[in-house]
């Protein structure tokens, strides 16, 4: 398992923010992740709990927004969980994809969370690419990123900045499989290791619920 070091103004606690489960990956220069499931925002605890950035191309099967149409960045989402009492506002953080290689090394900004994204107490808030999200998603709080969530499979980071524009987590992609075909989700939910959604199961991802299907 990775070392990881504190970042930023953000409070940490416990073990391990996005982590490739017991892979030991080698991690690009000048990006420290911070340690835990848990994040402390605003006082509360956060985590990142699914993460899908290659959804399936079979048919609909990679149909993870519901709107009955596949798109490859449409259908990739960020599911956070607040695992605390309080509601927290996650407005004018930022998701990036941090590539590693190629042209754009310096990755760029996918989506910035409007004023007002509450997180509310004990539920999920999903960020799926675009499309048109359809389904009660487990009474989770859905935003669309609307112009898509463009990761890569493999050779680049994926993280999301506070609003200080620290890494609050981060996901290295090369970590896992580069072409997994579903969601990447903690076993058990809130406080297990990252692993392939159907390896739990025969779904392939559970945006806004745990993985058994039912609500946070």
């Amino acid at each position: 398992m990775k070392s990881y070091s504190f970042v930023g103004a953000v409070l940490i606690s416990a073990i391990l923010a996005f982590s490739s489960c017991a892979t030991d990956d080698v991690e690009p220069q000048g990006i420290e992740k911070p340690v835990g499931p848990i994040v402390i925002v605003d006082g509360a605890p956060i985590i990142i709990n699914e993460l899908c950035y290659d959804p399936s191309n079979s048919g609909l099967a990679g149909d993870a927004n519901g709107d009955g149409v596949y798109g490859q960045d449409d259908d990739s989402f960020i599911e956070f969980v607040n695992a605390s009492i309080a509601d927290v506002d996650l407005g004018g953080y930022e998701i990036w994809d941090d590539t590693t290689s190629g042209s754009n090394p310096s990755g760029s900004n996918q989506y910035t969370f409007p004023v007002g994204s509450i997180l509310p107490s004990k539920g999920a808030l999903v960020v799926f690419g675009g499309g048109t999200p359809t389904g009660t998603f487990g009474g989770a709080v859905v935003l669309n990123a609307v112009s898509g969530l463009n990761f890569n499979n493999s050779g680049e980071v994926i993280g999301i900045k506070d609003t200080t524009g620290a890494w609050a987590f981060t996901f290295n992609s090369d970590a896992l499989s580069g072409n997994p075909n579903e969601s990447y989700t903690r076993s058990p939910d809130i406080t297990g290791d990252f692993v392939q959604h159907s390896t739990i199961g025969t779904r392939l991802f559970s945006p806004g619920i745990r993985t058994d299907g039912t609500s946070f």
